[in-house]
Order: structure tokens, then sequence, then C-alpha cells
């Protein structure tokens, strides 16, 4: 996978036009809503060029109980078809068929997906299927995906899935996260441990550019929370992330 970049945004983006982020160098001045705004315009374009067809998909789906469609979907594998039926399908016929998936699977398909078609799918997919996929998709450094997932899940499979990850994967993750009131929920929802492990990766990978970019979405409240887990830790740590969290702070 691609490893994290300064901007998140040029990080989805070039993974929607499947090309490096290298790349889209040239974009690097663009504002962030900018780029967001034009990658959910092609995933949209791509989406509406298949959309007539995924339709007659979806209203045949409906009539196939869903033992059966579970069998159909298992035996092909085709995680790209997959992401793009979910979009079409009912959503509780979607979570039913998702929960009996194997977890592998289910990470290839949520690599595949538009989290926001699919995000009311996301949020009713139990915590324990949840947790099995983040697994999943952490072994394969899948940050990407790990982030849209978190912005669509449960605050109960949320809490589930940052007491699974670590605080490598954690930290990763919460710089891919989409938007800036789902980073907050994120924040809000790992616990004091978490938070210091999450500063622990931080210094040990050596990516407070990342850190200094998630800071940069977070409230007061929120950067708060993270000084306080910052206390704990050792002295070169704490100081290097309190002087990282003051320097935010002082830039806004």
């Amino acid at each position: 996978m691609t490893a994290p970049a300064a901007d998140p945004q040029l990080v989805k983006l070039a993974r929607t036009l499947h090309v490096s982020v290298d790349d889209l160098g040239y974009l690097a001045d663009v504002p962030d809503t900018e780029l967001r705004l034009f990658r959910f315009q092609v995933a949209d374009m791509l989406f509406d060029h298949q959309s007539v067809g995924l339709r007659r998909i979806g209203r045949a789906a409906k009539v196939i109980p869903t033992p059966i469609l579970v069998k159909l979907v298992g035996r092909h594998r085709n995680a790209l078809l997959a992401a793009k039926m979910s979009a079409v399908l009912d959503p509780g016929h979607a979570v039913e068929v998702a929960r009996r998936l194997p977890p592998d699977f289910l990470a290839d398909i949520a690599a595949q997906l538009d989290a926001r078609r699919a995000a009311t799918i996301i949020a009713g997919l139990p915590s324990a299927t949840v947790v099995s996929v983040a697994e999943q998709l952490a072994a394969r450094a899948d940050w990407i995906t790990l982030g849209d997932l978190m912005s669509s899940i449960s605050n109960e499979a949320a809490r589930a899935t940052a007491a699974a990850l670590d605080g490598l994967a954690l930290t990763r993750t919460a710089f891919l996260v989409d938007e800036a009131g789902q980073l907050e929920r994120f924040v809000g929802l790992v616990p004091a441990p978490k938070l210091a492990d999450m500063l622990h990766a931080t210094a040990d990978h050596d990516l407070w550019a990342e850190f200094r970019t998630t800071l940069s979405a977070l409230s007061p409240d929120a950067v708060q929370s993270m000084r306080a887990a910052a206390a704990g830790l050792p002295a070169v740590q704490r100081d290097r992330a309190l002087a990282e969290i003051e320097g935010c702070r002082a830039a806004e």
C-alpha cells in the first residue's frame, strides 16, 4: 500500500485514480476541499457509467434468498463487483450477506467500496465483523480503507476496533479519516492508553508530519485529550509531542 504522505486528500485521490501519489505532485497546492470534491466527482462518474447494469443486478438480487446469494458471491470472489453491488442492494439484505462472508474477502470488498454509498451497510455491521475486517486491513497496511471504515462504523464497533488495533495502525488510520467531524469522533472513542500508544508509534516511526495534520483537524477538547495522553510518555517523547501540540495551536 501507499505510505502516508503529508496530504491525506492526495493519498486518497491517487487511490481513486489508480496512480502513484508522486504522479499528483502538481496538485499539492490545491486546497483539500477541492481535492476531495474532485475525488467524489471521479467516483460518481465511474459509478454512473455502470449504474444501469448494477441496478438490474440489484433488482435480481432482491429475490435471491440470502444463503444462496452468499454462496454465489463467495464462490466467484469478485470483490470489485461485490463492492459495486453494495451501492444498489437493499442495505438490510447487504448486511445479512456481508456478515456471512469470510473476513479476508470482506476486506477485499472494503478496499473497493465507495464508503459514501455503503455507509448505511457499514454502520449496520456487527462489531465482531468490523473488528475482523479491520484486523485484515491493518495486516495489509491498507490505511486508506481503514480510515474510510472508521468514518462509517457505529460507536460500539469503533471502540472495539480501537481496542483491537495497535498504536501504529490507529495513527495511520486517523491520518486518513476523511472528515474532521468523524476524526473528532474517532479520537473521542479511543481510550487514553490507546492515545498514548498512538503517540508512542508516532515517535517510534517519525510520523510527526501526519500527527500535525491530524491535530489541525481536532477541536480544543480533542487536542486536550492528546495533551493528557502525552503527559504520561517518557521524557523525550513527551516533550516532542507537547511541542508539536503547542506548535499546532500557535499556528491557528
